[in-house]
This record gives C-alpha cells, structure tokens and sequence, in this order.
C-alpha cells in the first residue's frame, strides 16, 4: 500500500513538471535579415518571425489562447510596421520627391519659355549681342540640369514608366548614350513636312542634346561624308548652323517641358495624385521595395558605373569609345552632376526637413548605420567640393599608360586622394558607399537587392 502511494505521488509530481513545461511545446526564434537578390517586387516589412509549436490531441484552452494572442501580436507589429513605412514614404514625397519635380519643372518651363533666355539668345544670334545671349543661356542651362540631377535618385513611379520614357524626353543618359549624327540629321530635317520629333530616339532628345546644341563650338556634322547633307550642312555659314540648332533646341525644350510638367501632375493631388497610391500603408512594403531599388541602381549602375567607371576605364574598357561615354562633355559638369546626384539622394534619404530613411533607422535603434550611410555621402562630396579638373579632362589624360595605372591606385585607395585624377577616387569612394548600402542600409532596412544591380563585385 505503501508502494502504491509512492508511485501515485511521484506520478502527480511527473504531470506537474511536464504541465509547467508547456507539454514538450516548441519555442519561437528571430531570423536575421539577409540582402538578397530580387526583381524588386517583394513584400518588406521591418521584421521576419517565425514560430512553432506542438500541442497534445488534448490541448488545453491555455494553448490555444496562447496561440491567438500570439497571432494577434505578429499582425499588430506587422501593421504597426507598414504604418511606420508609410510615414517615411510620406515624409519623401512630401518633402523630397514632390519639391524636386516642382523644381524641375519650373526650371524647364521657365528655360523653354518664348520669353526666356533660350529664346532671347536664338533671337539674337548675327548680333551684337548673341554672345552675351549665349552665356545667359548656358548658365540657365546649368542650373536647369542641376534640378533634373538632383530628381534623379528617386526615378520611380510614373517617370520610370513605359521603360522611363517621360524621363528620357527630360534627361536621357542613364539610359542612353547621345548620338550627335542622328542628331544632327533631325537638325536639318526639322523643317521637312513629314518631321516629327515624337518619333526621333530617346537618344536624340532631352537636355543631353540641347546641351550639345548650345556648347559644341565646332559646329561641324557629326556624321560622315556619307551622309550628302552632312556635306550640304559643313558648307553652310555659322550664323545659319546656329540659328538651325538653336530652332531645334526649342523643340526639344518644348517637348523636356511636356515631360516635366506630366511628371509633376501625375504625382500632385490636384494632378493623378500618384502621392496617394505611394504613401497608401497598404502598399508601403512595395513601395519601400521599389524606392530603395532606385536608390540602390542609382549609386552602383547610374552614379559610379555610367557615370564615371566607364569613361575612367576602369568597368575594364579603355577604348575610345568607352571614354567617350562622359555625360555633360560639352558644357564639362559631369562631377557637378554627380554632386547634385547626391544632393538629390540625400533629400530623399533624409525626407527633405521631414520623416526619412535616417530617422526610421534612429527609430529602429539602427543610429550606426543611418550615420554610416550619411558618412558615406559626405565623404563624395567631400571628393566633389575639391575637384578642379573636369572628368572629360581627366579622361583625356588616360590616354597615357602611367595615368591609367595611377587611376587604377586612386581607386582601389580612395582614402588616399588624387588631385589629378579625383575623379578615380571619387568613383572608388561611390563603389564605397555601394558596398555600404547593399549590406549595412539593404540588410538592415531588410530590402532585397534589385536584380539590375545584383553580382557586381565591384
């Protein structure tokens, strides 16, 4: 008897212990955010939690009400995630997004203008006063081009719609590479009847070509003598090759100004109201995708790979034809563009004066690498602010063996500036900055890497 009391005993004691265990219940863990390779459409939310567990055929209502408040918990983090997504969203485009393409539109309509300096300046060409006309024009043209770089890093939405084809009619570079000749063709067959600008290539078209139109000095057909109007166009007096360029550079401002315009409008409220879809919680995972996408393509293929790598040799091509990929050779703003690049990336990092990327990490108790990011940014800058040589002059100077193995050094120790040849510091200092955002920001922010930008080592 006394036996049986003892095995009764340690029998309760057993079904107490297992009990207070949870019944041999799993438990739940946190996985760490990874940067990984996408096409860019996958849903993001601030964090990843997985859980399981097992219960008895017999399982108490304990469980199962743990398993709802468990349940209900995961979907209050998740939407208060979205919510703290969307806020941010809607301090960029309130702040940063929206203010750019008011910038840049009215810089454009005021440029194209039948009263403004274009105009005045093709009005004025066999006088007295077409030089002073020109310079007027070309530093409007400057800071017309200093609003459109700066709305470059945020190319998403309805700019980057139907393969960025209203971005290409303002500013075409990071897609495209300027064909003079072809340009100089739609120079001289403007007047034909059957000319329609909508028609030419992206190639041709935007504030690429009219700098082109309004700087190159030599005035002489791109094209070669196989081209017969190339000949009929070389023979012409300047005052005339002047006046035929200056009439197309209308049109093409007139055409940029369109684009601009419908950028802004698709984006106000009072317009299409894209701003709503954009900041709307229900979206902000996509969205958070979608712009830090561009932020990501931006730094690595637009601002360090099409920007500078290329020209500089360094992607590995050292041609010509690869040193002639300079955007802005004409009016030789290529780094001013890089600067207003990141001018333009952080205002969207920042949200303008209002909620961005850096206080969302803050939020996150991610200071370091919101700091890190900045840092980064500064450090081009930096570069930028102390540069004296133009890149089309630094390219030039590559034609020299020893020139392209300095730039080689320059780029691989970007901590060690060159002052002849910044420009391959500067592109090592943006592959930096490259590295820093796709790891540190991307894994942190738990954001894929877009696939445009995925297996480049550099």
């Amino acid at each position: 008897m006394a036996n049986s009391k003892i095995a009764l005993m340690l029998l309760a004691s057993c079904s107490i212990v297992i009990t207070a265990c949870g019944g041999g219940g799993g438990g739940g863990g946190s996985s760490t955010p990874q940067a990984t390779s996408s096409a860019g459409s996958s849903n993001t939310s601030t964090s990843s939690t997985s859980s399981s567990s097992s219960t008895s055929s017999s399982g108490s209502s304990s469980t199962t009400s743990s398993d709802d408040s468990s349940s209900s918990s995961d979907d209050s983090s998740s939407s208060s995630g979205d919510s703290n997504i969307a806020a941010m969203l809607r301090g960029i485009t309130d702040n940063a997004i929206i203010p750019n393409y008011e910038a840049q539109a009215t810089a454009i309509t005021n440029f194209a203008a039948s009263s403004g300096s274009l105009a005045a300046y093709c009005d004025a060409i066999g006088t007295d006063n077409e030089a002073s006309t020109l310079t007027t024009v070309q530093n409007e043209w400057k800071t017309v081009m200093a609003t459109i770089q700066q709305a470059e890093p945020h190319a998403v939405g309805p700019v980057a719609a139907n393969d960025d084809s209203l971005r290409n009619r303002i500013h075409s570079f990071a897609n495209h590479d300027l064909q003079t000749c072809s340009l100089d063709q739609a120079v001289i067959k403007q007047s034909d009847a059957d000319f329609d600008l909508s028609t030419r290539s992206s190639n041709q078209r935007g504030f690429g070509a009219i700098e082109y139109l309004l700087f190159d000095t030599a005035l002489t057909s791109q094209c070669s003598s196989n081209y017969e109007n190339a000949t009929t166009w070389n023979a012409l007096a300047d005052t005339d090759k002047k006046s035929q360029r200056c009439t197309y550079a209308k049109a093409l401002a007139s055409d940029a100004d369109l684009a601009a315009t419908s950028v802004l409008n698709k984006w106000q409220e009072s317009g299409e109201n894209y701003r709503a879809d954009f900041i709307a919680e229900a979206n902000a995972g996509n969205n958070l995708q979608a712009l830090t996408d561009e932020l990501l393509i931006h730094i690595d293929k637009e601002a360090k790979d099409r920007k500078m790598q290329v020209a500089l040799g360094i992607s590995g091509c050292t041609t010509d034809g690869c040193r002639a990929q300079i955007e802005s050779p004409y009016s030789k703003t290529s780094l001013e563009n890089v600067k207003n690049n990141m001018i333009g990336f952080l205002a969207v990092y920042n949200g303008g004066e209002g909620t961005g990327f850096d206080d969302y990490l803050n939020d996150m108790g991610e200071k370091a690498i919101s700091d890190g990011v900045i840092a980064k940014i500064d450090a081009v800058q930096t570069n930028l602010a102390s540069t004296t040589v133009p890149l089309v002059d630094q390219v030039a100077s590559l034609s020299e063996a020893a020139n392209q193995t300095a730039c080689t050094n320059a780029y691989g120790n970007p901590s060690t500036p060159s002052v002849e040849l910044s420009a391959c510091t500067l592109t090592g200092l943006l592959s930096e900055t490259k590295a820093y955002m796709f790891y540190d920001f991307a894994v942190t922010m738990n954001v894929t890497i877009p696939d445009a930008a995925a297996g480049d080592n550099d």
